[in-house]
């Protein structure tokens, strides 16, 4: 995941679904598969959220693990005044990092949902994928669902599937109702329950958590997969042309080529912002722009 949206349990196409194939899984170590991953339910995530879906054959949503705060369960960030990131998201019914992701209710306000859809509307209501997008999100926004887990699961499926995303949907509270085990055990209990040894986790900061060889010794084969660093869509009509080569962090460090009056690429956004930008097709090709490390 993107380095600011914390991994599970550490201190955001063409008809017939996106092809996996477009990544090819480096051949140190990594088996034939299949491969699993395991993080908790967010809210509109960005990109790299969805290719780690994408990239596993199994996704196990992390709902019987602690509810992280100011976390990205219950917001993400679109693309607000003068360009800038700013927050959207729903209310949680007294959010505890005590409670279970499982055991936490959101605030219904239909209100607030149609509040939300207004602020994409003056955000997003001249991209070219407006209409489309707002097909898949508006339902989202207005399901009145309070159990959390169960909102942000059916929002992460509905989004898979506009996505092209085939992959198979698991809870990890069907391995345990409540973990009290550090990460490693628990994603060691997961793969063993599901019989499954190829494990993907997002890099970033799960590298400085997770050792390749400890987990080897418990039998499973870790990757890292990371997103491209070259990534990039029109982000509407005042953003400066495409930057040279160099990856996001060099395109951040220097004026726009359009100038410093244009607005520059903001990087790793909710899956909200790409939907708004981006067609089917170049979706499905964001999607599949990933590695392995």
């Amino acid at each position: 995941m993107k380095e600011n949206q914390a991994p599970l349990l550490a201190p955001q196409p063409p008809e017939g679904g996106a092809s996996k194939s477009a990544a090819t899984p480096p051949s140190g170590g990594r088996g034939a598969g299949p491969y699993i991953a395991i993080m908790q339910p967010y809210f509109f995530p960005y990109i790299g959220y969805w290719q780690l879906i994408h990239a596993a054959d199994l996704f196990v949503v992390g709902d019987s693990v602690h509810y992280i705060k100011h976390g990205w369960i219950n917001r993400n960030r679109i693309l607000g005044e003068g360009g800038q990131p700013q927050y959207f998201g729903i209310e949680v019914s007294h959010a505890s990092c005590n409670h279970l992701i499982s055991e936490t209710k959101r605030v219904v306000s239909r209100k607030q949902a149609e509040y939300l859809c207004r602020v994409l509307k003056f955000y997003y209501g001249k991209a070219p994928h407006y209409n489309e997008a707002m097909e898949v999100i508006k339902p989202i926004l207005l399901d009145e669902e309070p159990d959390l887990t169960r909102y942000l699961v059916s929002g992460l499926r509905t989004v898979a599937d506009y996505l092209g995303i085939t992959t198979e949907f698991r809870m990890l509270s069907e391995v345990s109702d409540r973990w009290e085990y550090r990460a490693p055990e628990i994603i060691s209990r997961t793969c063993e329950h599901f019989g499954i040894t190829d494990y993907i986790n997002p890099s970033g900061a799960g590298m400085g958590y997770y050792d390749k060889d400890a987990f080897r010794e418990m039998g499973i084969n870790l990757q890292f997969l990371r997103r491209d660093e070259d990534i990039w869509y029109r982000q509407g009509k005042e953003q400066a042309p495409r930057p040279p080569e160099g990856g996001v962090a060099a395109r951040l460090e220097a004026p726009p080529l359009g100038g410093w009056g244009a607005c520059s690429f903001v990087p790793d956004l909710s899956i909200i912002d790409l939907m708004m930008f981006c067609s089917r097709d170049e979706l499905h090709d964001i999607l599949n722009r990933y590695h392995f490390l």
